[in-house]
């Protein structure tokens, strides 16, 4: 499996986590914080270049789910 498809998937297990909702909202920083903890920051550097590179593939999957919710 490729990193950019690690991330998504550990992405969708973050936002269905119930302890990262409050109030039914999805804290999108516990769910960073969930994929970093569990792929090591590291690895990312490692597999990604740099974190930039992480928080770019995050951010938009956040906008896709945000967009989904939307709709």
């Amino acid at each position: 499996m490729n990193i950019e498809n690690r991330i998504a998937e550990l992405f969708r297990a973050g936002v269905a986590n119930p302890e990262n909702k409050f109030n039914g909202v999805v804290d999108y920083d516990f769910v960073c914080a969930d994929i970093m903890i569990e792929m090591s920051i590291d690895i990312l550097i490692e597999e990604m270049g740099s974190l930039e590179e992480f928080y770019k593939v995050f951010d938009s999957l956040v906008d896709l789910e945000l967009a989904l919710e939307a709709a």
